[in-house]
């Protein structure tokens, strides 16, 4: 009888010990400090300067009638670009050019942030494309979207 109740005992220590020791393991990784996305030393890339080109409402090229609006903010490379795109005429031609692009999109072309971000970058290479260099690069960096809805 006496041995039954060592066994029991022993088997119940035994458990009782796999379960702390369980419970530290999966406790300690469930409970650990998380570790930071991004790390103190990593280089974050500051905005340049950024011109607002307002308001666009396009026509689409779709049979039947679609429309895109948006809000177009260009952000440029340097300084320079930014005094390139206060002499008049340039922002005339970048909205005209803007326009023409985004017309010959259609409402399926647009429905998807990937279609999106494919239009933001045609409308970077075409408008760098059209523009005379400043400090040797090209003006825009990026064509950023304040605002975007089809109708």
């Amino acid at each position: 009888m006496l041995k039954k109740i060592i066994l029991f005992a022993l088997v119940g220590i035994v458990i009782l010990l796999v379960g702390v020791g369980a419970g530290v393991f999966f406790g300690g990784k469930i409970l650990k400090q998380p570790a930071y996305v991004t790390s103190p030393e990593r280089q974050v890339e500051m905005p340049g300067p950024m011109v607002n080109m307002g308001d666009f409402t396009v026509n689409l090229a779709d049979r039947e009638p679609k429309i895109v609006r948006f809000k177009l903010v260009l952000e440029l490379n340097s300084p320079k670009a930014l005094n390139l795109f206060s002499e008049s005429g340039w922002q005339s031609r970048v909205k005209n050019e803007v326009i023409l692009a985004m017309k010959d999109r259609f409402y399926d072309d647009l429905r998807t942030a990937e279609g999106i971000l494919e239009a933001s970058q045609d409308l970077t290479r075409r408008i760098n494309a059209m523009m005379p260099l400043a400090d040797g690069r090209a003006p825009v960096k990026r064509v950023l979207f304040e605002e975007f809805m089809l109708q």
